[in-house]
């Protein structure tokens, strides 16, 4: 029980209404309860849509729909943004006791996935989260995000104008990582100058390599580099694995490396999907509906590059890990589908804000309690969690434990234990023989991780 108790202690009323008169939201205490106000958006969580007269009857002491829209205004910004912060730094310095955990770090201190999504919200935040225009939204959110798969931790990066690319925010995120960190991210992530602090900081990176991106092949006599056709090599290898143990990337200046590419065969089915979508671009695009000879070759094919040596990190781990990169996918989807982060609908900017603030703080409660239930269950059970089933339930009860969280004292504790129980028993994730979840090929990868 001591995560219920460290839980109960994170969720006090007092520091949250403290914030809450720091940005000047709470002046003098009226009807509506700061704490309260926050958590009105757990409380909706199973609500088709998230409407003022809803959050005003959500409230231990319900007010008017009015009552609610007036309390919408930029110090209510300030303090969610404020109180979403606080609840994530509390998170990320309580991580589990998970032996899994340990024992990863074995291989690396840290491994983070990173990713960005984007929504689109009213033209009213346009000059805040400008979009890209033209056909496109005028108004789009961005959310940058880490997820540390070995703690199991969620790391909001920030929110940013839709319109800003990946690979502008490729050397600001890598100056996070730390030495025996690894980063897996998308080929939009993509920059120079990232892997050159990766370098220095002792980190390491993995990614697909970007078709645009030049590759050379190093000479061993100190003579000038020679240009590698990719699509030629894979061409005519009969294997299902092509390594290039160093190459360098880019043109001039800003060439990079070496590093280590790795070219791993699609299945038939996975290869003839990918071929058919570079197809469909092609005909988009006016190009007579049939891509080029390189473009079909390189479809039939998953390309990394990293700076990780192979003796940290095996070419058929390489592979494994770049698949963890779904997580994210997955952490996206259940911030969209269930958490609604994505349907801010009002034309009021500060209550739009109040409202993203307020559901990524909610997905970060979540995920502390995935994280524990995770921990917990693999050390008693070897079960995992599914994180899914978590948010499912956290839903379902959203309403009942934000009350409970008001109310305090034994009402909340008996709640919590129940919740608690709840997950451990509902929550877990299925074993199916054709379908084997993350741990299982972890421990299919790392047989010593069978000791833990």
């Amino acid at each position: 029980m001591n995560f219920i108790d460290s839980f109960t202690r994170l969720f006090q009323p007092e520091p949250f209404r403290a914030l809450a008169r720091k940005a000047q939201w709470l002046i003098r205490q009226g009807k509506i309860d700061a704490f309260d106000f926050l958590l009105s958006y757990l409380g909706q969580t199973s609500a088709l849509r998230l409407t003022l007269d809803s959050q005003a009857r959500s409230l231990a002491e319900p007010v008017s729909r009015q009552a609610i829209h007036a309390r919408f205004n930029p110090a209510a910004v300030v303090f969610f943004q404020g109180a979403f912060e606080h609840v994530l730094a509390e998170a990320l310095a309580r991580p589990p006791a998970s032996p899994m955990a340990e024992a990863l770090r074995q291989h690396f201190t840290a491994v983070y996935l990173l990713d960005s999504t984007s929504f689109d919200v009213t033209p009213a935040l346009q000059n805040l989260f400008p979009g890209c225009g033209g056909d496109a939204s005028v108004a789009n959110v961005k959310l940058l995000l880490r997820y540390e798969f070995i703690r199991g931790q969620l790391e909001p990066c920030q929110l940013l104008p839709g319109k800003t690319p990946d690979q502008s925010l490729a050397t600001q995120v890598v100056r996070c990582l730390k030495q025996g960190e690894l980063q897996l991210q998308d080929k939009g992530f993509f920059e120079c100058q990232s892997w050159r602090e990766a370098e220095a900081n002792g980190a390491f990176l993995v990614m697909p390599w970007p078709r645009s991106v030049t590759a050379w092949l190093p000479q061993d006599d100190d003579g000038p580099e020679r240009l590698l056709d990719v699509a030629a090599v894979l061409a005519h290898s009969t294997q299902n694995q092509v390594c290039w143990s160093q190459v360098l990337l880019g043109k001039d200046k800003k060439r990079i490396g070496p590093l280590r590419m790795v070219a791993f065969r699609l299945s038939l089915e996975s290869a003839s999907r990918r071929r058919a979508a570079v197809n469909e671009n092609a005909r988009r695009h006016g190009q007579g509906g049939t891509a080029t000879r390189v473009a079909l070759e390189l479809a039939g094919w998953i390309i990394l590059i990293t700076n990780a040596p192979a003796a940290r990190l095996p070419s058929d781990l390489l592979a494994y890990f770049y698949r963890l990169r779904w997580q994210v996918e997955l952490i996206f989807r259940q911030c969209k589908d269930t958490l609604r982060l994505d349907q801010a609908r009002s034309d009021n900017p500060c209550r739009v804000q109040c409202e993203i603030w307020g559901r990524l703080l909610v997905a970060v409660m979540a995920f502390m309690l995935h994280t524990h239930a995770d921990a917990a269950s693999w050390a008693h059970d070897r079960i995992q969690i599914s994180f899914e089933k978590v948010v499912r339930t956290l839903q379902m009860n959203g309403l009942s434990l934000a009350r409970a969280l008001v109310k305090g004292g034994q009402t909340l504790h008996a709640q919590l234990v129940g919740f608690w129980q709840c997950l451990l028993i509902t929550a877990r994730k299925g074993r199916q023989k054709s379908r084997t979840n993350t741990y299982d090929r972890l421990l299919e990868k790392w047989p010593e991780l069978q000791q833990v």
